[in-house]
């Protein structure tokens, strides 16, 4: 299990450093393959991290794309230069070469989506990942019970929902992480047995503090069912 969390990790890293599209995007494929693989076997944690790959490398390729100019510029000073001692026509003609020439090339961003082999609508709904607020991504990447896909991330993101307070996402967010990580089945003398003194001298202040705020919670839930 630590082996697959480090492995894991490292791809996450290596995506969100990765400046290449067709590198991200090979990544990507890979991943796909693999939660497809898992998929068939029926192993889910596999297909779980595998998906999470595969989405966090769409949403990377997302951001390189909006990066990139959608049209070749041109450069004001080669259709301006020298107009005044030339002939209106030789600087009409010019101007015409220039523009022909800037538009017979293609963009950097069309560039990248040609050779990585993304199709223009694939690399739209990437860009609109991309736009997914970071918190929204990774709560989803997080949820336990619900498989994020990127249609479902582009919705979430695009339906108007009124702003959550920070602080109780973030609460909301913990409490998830504290049941995904299994705690309500450990041991509290386990983990307290390797702490050092004045890591327990913490807990001993922080614990009845935190009982007694989530009594008041669950009673204030059940005031409001």
């Amino acid at each position: 299990m630590t082996g697959e969390i480090i492995r894991y990790e490292a791809m996450v890293y290596a995506i969100a450093e990765c400046h290449a599209i067709d590198e991200v995007k090979d990544i990507r494929d890979k991943a796909m393959a693999l939660e497809l693989y898992a998929k068939q076997a029926r192993n889910t944690d596999a297909e779980r991290k595998a998906s999470e790959i595969r989405l966090r490398a769409e949403r990377r390729t997302g951001e390189l794309l909006k990066d990139l100019a959608r049209a070749t510029p041109q450069t004001a000073n080669q259709l301006g230069e020298n107009q005044h001692s030339r002939t209106p026509a030789s600087v009409a003609a010019d101007q015409n070469t220039e523009v022909v020439a800037a538009t017979s090339q293609p963009s950097p961003y069309r560039q990248a989506i040609d050779q990585a082999q993304i199709p223009e609508r694939t690399a739209q709904r990437y860009q609109a990942l991309a736009n997914v607020p970071a918190q929204v991504f990774e709560e989803a990447l997080r949820d336990p019970v619900v498989k994020p896909t990127t249609a479902a991330l582009i919705r979430q993101a695009r339906s108007p929902e009124p702003q959550m307070p920070a602080d109780v996402l973030w609460l909301w967010g913990r409490l998830r992480d504290f049941e995904r990580d299994g705690f309500f089945d450990k041991s509290g003398e386990k983990l307290l047995e390797p702490l050092t003194p004045s890591m327990r001298a913490d807990i001993e202040r922080i614990a009845p503090r935190m009982a007694d705020f989530f009594i008041e919670l669950n009673e204030a839930i059940h005031e409001f069912a």
